[in-house]
């Protein structure tokens, strides 16, 4: 335990000397900058929740702090998507390589302060270290809020699609018909799908409808995997633009940058992605608990039999 709680405070610390290195390195193309006090910000509360997590502070306390920690990291490490694709060459120059490492490094430090921090509340509960004791599986409305959240994109985006104008000032082309904004809509609907798969018994055995698979064990492995990246694509890019949304109707100078666009589209987008992904880690989280197939290794409970 001693060690993620380490490993999530060196990585916070290479968070804000990665961020301060912009000062002397060279710098690339920036497309995506957060408030020059943000990332010192979250780099600050990461040390914060990891230097926490070794004192004798409650449970709930810690979960608190730490998940606040948390989204302020995620938070500095938004954009890094973009980063990635410009690292591949997928969008025609080079990473801003100060701020890649940096965002860089919020994300692993938030990733390593969840581990310690649930490291650390099963060690304060009693619980198991490696499984976390008995798990129940994810609550159906976890589902359901996840699919009200993941609406709005799909509907916007599809009606851009067939030439309708909600949120915009007139049709526009390059919102028309099947184009790379709208090619998004299919992995939104998978992910809808993947949010009740999670919640119901249908996302464990498959159901009777489905031929030549009926009474099977689903891919769990699988599910696993979508439902973490979609969790982590969508921790990416929510919180930074909610945070933004904030700011502007703080400052009271929310406005499109896109002609023709009204600006509560863009922003109901970030919003609601900000919000599905606080739905969904939980319910991934929990599915994977709950869905077991193995004897833990260290306590030897042995999983709930699949219903």
């Amino acid at each position: 335990m001693l060690k993620s709680n380490r490993a999530a405070l060196i990585a916070s610390a290479l968070t804000f000397l990665s961020f301060e290195s912009r000062h002397f390195l060279p710098r690339g193309l920036i497309i995506f900058e957060l408030p020059n006090w943000a990332t010192p910000l979250a780099a600050a509360a990461g040390v914060l929740g990891a230097a926490l997590l070794m004192s004798p502070l409650r449970a709930r306390v810690l979960v608190a702090i730490n998940g606040a920690a948390v989204l302020l990291l995620l938070w500095a490490a938004g954009g890094i998507l973009f980063d990635l694709l410009r690292l591949f060459g997928l969008m025609g120059f080079p990473p801003d390589w100060p701020m890649f490492a940096t965002r860089a490094f919020a994300l692993t430090s938030a990733i390593l302060l969840v581990r310690a921090t649930i490291l650390r509340f099963r060690a304060l509960t009693g619980a198991c270290a490696r499984c976390g004791g008995p798990a129940s599986s994810p609550p159906r409305w976890l589902g359901y809020l996840g699919v009200l959240f993941a609406l709005p994109y799909p509907v916007i985006k599809t009606n851009w699609a067939l030439g309708g104008t909600i949120g915009l000032d007139y049709p526009d082309l390059a919102r028309d018909g099947f184009t790379s904004g709208w090619l998004v809509v299919p992995a939104a609907l998978i992910g809808i799908v993947l949010s009740l798969a999670l919640v119901h018994r249908w996302g464990r055995i498959w159901p009777r409808w489905v031929p030549g698979l009926a009474g099977r064990p689903t891919p769990r492995g699988l599910l696993l995997f979508g439902g973490w990246f979609g969790t982590g694509l969508l921790f990416t890019m929510g919180p930074a633009g909610f945070a933004s949304v904030v700011a502007d109707l703080i400052s009271g100078t929310s406005s499109s940058s896109i002609a023709g666009m009204h600006y509560w589209p863009g922003a109901l987008f970030y919003v609601s992605w900000m919000c599905w992904a606080l739905a969904l880690g939980p319910s991934v989280y929990l599915y994977q608990r709950a869905t077991r197939r193995k004897p833990c290794g260290t306590c030897d409970r042995v999983p709930v039999p699949q219903g």
